[in-house]
């Protein structure tokens, strides 16, 4: 059992206290949160200009690309994409230990304490199965060849059933669509029956392009071009409104959803699903922005996310803010940087279906901890923290020290 003191204890609880000088006692779960709490524990004090606080959760990453950094092209959706597909087999054998051990370094330095893993391959498995930061990972099913239908699923099923060997309170499977305008509907039909069976959390790229945008609603545009080359398709196999259809009754995270229009974002309000907001990658990849305001109106969880080093130059959360706050120039700082944290705990937590996110008691003891420059005025905490911080000086997950 520990005890920790900080000059700033920022919760993130249901009332989003943030405690002068709060202390916090915790085993694998969170104790007792306050002030001048049990005096019979000896208490770690973090020092002056201390900050105590849940640790990030990076709802979507692909670390199997982590071997780019120079090679992929960014400024266009479909030059990266088409980059993507030329240097596809390269990266991923390039991706080998130590490129997993850099990437997972990287979030740990910046406070994730766990994160959502795409995995198109598998390759991953074998790397994060036993990670020190929990792991959700999100098996994923992609193509849209009729003719391949039966191959990709037996591949997918596979590949589940091998994640599944490594379940535990740190390791948790699941299932990613890819997207809309990839995944043929019989596999994603079979794939949701698959997640619908064993209550699976579900994840999809969504709306991420006008590309996108332009070819479910009217075949035509970037894309047109692009499915007659690679997969001799002139049309698209489905529409956005019969693919959302699918997720119906299923817990699901979309990703981007950049160009999701209205109806769209109010289907996903009723569907209870969540979204992914990624700016750094949207940027680099020339997308847009997500209309933040319009997804918290209609009362649309969303988390942010670092996507992959795909379409990223950092894993690093705080860097992911820190743009995202920038980014949105209509919104006030004060008021989005609050939101902006609350997206990377709290709300990451419930998406990801783990019991941490916030300091209060039962919650798991993710915890993480950085000292500001100087003293701060509570009202700014939340600003200061995502304009100060790089990297964090400690970090707990189920209370342990790593």
């Amino acid at each position: 059992m520990l005890k920790i003191k900080a000059n700033y204890l920022v919760t993130i609880d249901e009332d989003f206290r943030v405690i002068e000088n709060g202390e916090v006692i915790f085993n694998d779960k969170i104790i007792q949160v306050g002030k001048n709490l049990n005096k019979n524990i000896k208490t770690i004090d973090l020092g002056e200009n201390s900050v105590l606080m849940p640790g990030l959760i990076n709802t979507h990453t692909h670390l199997e690309f982590s071997a780019n950094n120079t090679s992929l092209h960014y400024g266009d959706f479909l030059t990266w994409l088409n980059s993507v597909l030329d240097k596809r087999e390269t990266l991923l054998t390039q991706c080998k230990t130590d490129c997993y051990k850099k990437a997972i370094q990287e979030m740990k330095k910046s406070g994730i304490v766990a994160f959502g893993e795409i995995s198109s391959t598998g390759l991953d498995l074998e790397f994060l199965k036993n990670c020190q930061l929990k792991v959700v990972y999100f098996n994923e099913i992609i193509g849209s060849n009729p003719s391949a239908v039966d191959i990709l699923y037996q591949d997918f099923q596979n590949r589940l059933k091998e994640s599944e060997k490594y379940k535990n309170n740190k390791f948790i499977p699941a299932i990613s669509i890819h997207s809309p305008y990839s995944v043929h509907p019989i596999l994603i039909k079979k794939v949701l029956e698959i997640a619908k069976q064993k209550n699976m959390l579900v994840s999809a790229h969504f709306m991420e392009s006008f590309a996108e945008r332009e070819w479910l609603d009217h075949n035509k545009g970037d894309f047109k071009l692009f499915f007659k080359t690679h997969l001799n398709q002139t049309k698209a196999t489905t529409t956005s409104v019969q693919f959302l259809k699918q997720f119906e009754n299923i817990k699901t995270h979309f990703i981007h959803s950049v160009w999701a229009n209205e109806e769209e974002l109010q289907t996903i309000s009723k569907m209870d699903a969540t979204i992914a907001h990624c700016p750094i990658s949207n940027r680099l990849l020339n997308t847009g922005l997500l209309n933040i305001e319009r997804v918290k109106n209609l009362n649309i969880p969303f988390s942010v996310a670092t996507d992959g080093l795909s379409s990223n130059y950092s894993l690093n959360l705080f860097k992911e803010l820190r743009a995202s706050l920038l980014m949105h120039t209509g919104l006030h700082p004060k008021y989005l940087a609050k939101d902006l944290i609350k997206a990377v705990t709290k709300t990451a937590g419930e998406i990801l279906n783990l019991n941490n996110g916030a300091i209060e008691v039962g919650k798991s003891a993710d915890l993480i901890s950085f000292k500001l420059p100087n003293r701060v005025n509570i009202d700014d905490i939340y600003l200061q923290i995502i304009l100060h911080t790089n990297e964090v000086e400690k970090v707990w997950i189920n209370g342990e020290k790593i």
